[in-house]
């Protein structure tokens, strides 16, 4: 007993220094949950509102954009979200429209209106371009001499090609002459110089996939067929956020070098293999971990307290009930601090942290207050009890600490 009460407390003292060293993660959302940024998450998506506070949708275009989307078409329920320049069919179906979604969820990560009725795109207020195709080459290659006589100034495409034949290099190469930006999903489009080929990390801020120019995060907020909106993953939506976020620098009159420059800042894959750290990889192997030991401290805490009743009755002294009297009244405030979670608040966390070094402390002393040798089976119980609440409470901080600094991980 007397090493099972020596145990809890230095894990508990170790709690708290885990606490002080990723005391950034006592005020942040947890990873997985989005972040309280000016712009909430319903508006402009995961991407911005988990790790890019920097990237703001809302702010005024100093000139005119225009956005070419090379995928499935937009569809005309959300017509009305959008600033539709131009939309063609060159997929042979004899109309514009979207039938698969995948066109207008692009087109609206990039390109929602800010009117404050669905959502958001990154750059609201460019004028897009929409080229209906199909996977074949001669579609491909009609939509970038479309894109060409449009002079678009980003290009998306968000599908692969059955075949990149010289011609459709030919016209990349042109586009790309005229200072346009080109991103893809399509590797091979990749060899061609300039072409900026876009993956995807996941929120553990591992690269799902190698040899890309930009990753982007995989989960996204975009508007369907129906104009609903929805949480969509892929390639397709990474390239758009990318597409989106050259769209916008743009239109603060960045010159096309200076968006490359930004956008390698932002989506590099050495930026985030360099963001990539314990905290993620804590995060992933104990996946909701932190949930079952929170449910676990709530059952252990009212079986101390039952225990420290009964005690106090059969004994006749109240050190223990007052004892988790105490205990649960620092409880209480400690997660008013924590579950509402203060999000940028960066005062909170000493406020935190000091009332972390009472409780420790209280802990310590009441724990080596109470009587472990008596054979008294009630008393041996609530000492176990105890120093197990102990222990779960310190692996349940240590994860809840590790799990916030995942989660303000922001480029």
């Amino acid at each position: 007993m007397k090493f099972f009460q020596k145990l809890s407390c230095v894990m508990l003292l170790l709690a708290l220094v885990i606490c002080f060293y990723y005391r950034d993660g006592l005020v942040s959302k947890p990873i997985g949950q989005t972040g309280e940024f000016a712009i909430k998450h319903e508006q402009a998506g995961y991407a911005v509102s988990l790790y890019y506070p920097k990237i703001d949708p809302t702010k005024a275009h100093q000139k005119n954009v225009r956005v070419g989307i090379i995928d499935s078409g937009i569809s005309p329920k959300v017509g009305s979200e959008l600033n539709i320049a131009a939309a063609y069919d060159l997929s042979g179906q004899n109309e514009p429209f979207d039938q698969t979604g995948q066109g207008t969820r692009i087109a609206s990560i990039i390109g929602a209106k800010d009117n404050h009725h669905k959502m958001i795109g990154l750059a609201p207020n460019v004028k897009l371009y929409s080229y209906k195709v199909n996977a074949t080459s001669r579609s491909l290659q009609a939509a970038l001499q479309q894109a060409l006589s449009d002079r678009v100034e980003v290009l998306a495409l968000g599908l692969e090609v059955n075949k990149v034949t010289p011609q459709i290099k030919a016209l990349i190469n042109e586009y790309l002459a005229q200072g346009g930006l080109f991103f893809t999903v399509d590797q091979r489009l990749g060899q061609i110089k300039g072409v900026a080929t876009v993956g995807a990390f996941n929120e553990y801020l591992e690269l799902l996939e190698s040899g890309r120019t930009y990753y982007a995060p995989a989960k996204q907020l975009a508007l369907g067929r129906d104009g609903r909106i929805q949480t969509v993953t892929g390639n397709a939506y990474s390239t758009a956020f990318v597409s989106g976020t050259a769209a916008s620098l743009l239109a603060q009159k960045l010159a096309p070098a200076q968006v490359k420059q930004q956008l390698a800042t932002y989506f590099s894959p050495q930026v985030i293999e360099k963001h990539h750290n314990i905290s993620h990889v804590i995060a992933k192997t104990f996946s909701k971990s932190d949930m079952y030991l929170g449910i676990s401290l709530v059952i252990l805490i009212l079986v101390t307290a039952v225990l420290a009743v009964m005690l106090a009755i059969k004994r006749r002294k109240n050190k223990y009930l007052l004892g988790v009297s105490i205990n649960t009244l620092l409880l209480l405030i400690l997660a008013y601090l924590l579950v509402p979670i203060q999000a940028n608040a960066q005062t909170m966390k000493y406020w935190i942290l000091g009332l972390l070094v009472i409780f420790t402390l209280f802990q310590l002393y009441f724990s080596w207050r109470l009587d472990m040798t008596k054979p008294f089976s009630l008393n041996r119980l609530f000492n176990l009890s105890y120093n197990i609440f102990l222990l779960v409470f310190s692996l349940w901080l240590s994860m809840f600490v590790m799990l916030g600094y995942a989660g303000s991980t922001h480029f």
